[in-house]
């Protein structure tokens, strides 16, 4: 099922490069190959609402993170996926394919504060698990080293291999902003991604034209936690030449929204935290 799924995926990007490339002929026969694959996907494996037969938070994010479901499917099936999350208890339940769209998936169909309590778990298996144990690399497998400090005797005790760093993708671009929009990075937006008790982040990247940056801090009105639950967040943000940066920040009445160009820029906007935090896990029904 998840081989087929990135089948799909790469007749979706073989009929985009083919546009690209003026090919219209096989562009088409891509496009009717993705076509048909898709159908005989879904009439396989998913339902109308968007559950899929395989109960799992790969299936989930995979099938979302790669646009292999319709949109009005999205719903259903971003809501399971956070139930999965939720009920192991935010720890992590998928392999090498499936863990760099996992909290992706989660934030683009509504469930952000679901993914940083994913995010920000310590159990096992989880991204700060290793951290816990003293790690300053990925690791090749979660429990390459077991809590009692001894090395896993199975195989895929590596404690350098990036798989699992693809989160790092996500920092950049949820919690951060930072995101790309256009090859070359001519067109970027800065998005802060306000969320679980972060107060603060920054990112930068070396694009072919020069370093695009942004740094945002929040703090309470009248910084001792008074002002009735309303927040300051001060965005800064650094823009080389040839590139526009939409930058889309949180505010009281729902976002503020503005694009600028070259130079450096400074936002400031009022915002409240409409979301519960933490993040209840769910139990199972006795």
């Amino acid at each position: 099922m998840i081989a087929n799924m990135f089948l799909i995926h790469s007749l979706d990007l073989m009929s985009r490069i083919s546009g690209l490339l003026g090919r219209g002929p096989e562009q088409a026969n891509f496009t009717a190959d993705a076509a048909e694959a898709r159908a005989q996907f879904h009439q396989e494996y998913v339902t109308p609402n968007g559950l899929i037969t395989s109960d799992t938070q790969a299936a989930y994010a995979v099938a979302i993170g790669l646009s292999i479901l319709h949109p009005h499917q999205l719903p259903r099936a971003g809501a399971r996926l956070s139930e999965l999350v939720r009920k192991n208890n935010f720890r992590i339940g998928t392999g090498f394919a499936g863990t760099p769209l996992l909290c992706e998936s989660l934030a683009a169909t509504g469930h952000l504060q679901v993914a940083y309590a994913a995010l920000l778990e310590t159990g096992c298996p989880s991204w700060l698990y290793p951290v816990t144990m003293g790690a300053t690399t990925v690791w090749e497998r979660w429990d390459a080293m077991l809590p009692d400090g001894r090395v896993n005797p199975g195989e895929m005790t590596s404690f350098n291999h990036y798989a699992f760093g693809a989160v790092a993708k996500f920092l950049y671009e949820r919690v951060a902003g930072l995101t790309r929009l256009e090859p070359g990075w001519k067109r970027c937006r800065v998005e802060p991604g306000v969320g679980a008790e972060f107060g603060s982040a920054s990112a930068s990247h070396v694009t072919p034209h020069g370093v695009v940056s942004c740094k945002w801090e929040t703090r309470a009105v009248g910084g001792d936690g008074g002002g009735d639950g309303v927040e300051v967040m001060e965005l800064r943000v650094e823009v080389p030449y040839n590139i526009t940066v939409e930058v889309v920040l949180p505010a009281e009445d729902g976002e503020r929204r503005e694009t600028v160009g070259p130079g450096t820029w400074g936002f400031t906007t009022t915002f409240r935290r409409g979301y519960e935090w933490p993040v209840l896990p769910l139990k199972p029904k006795s």
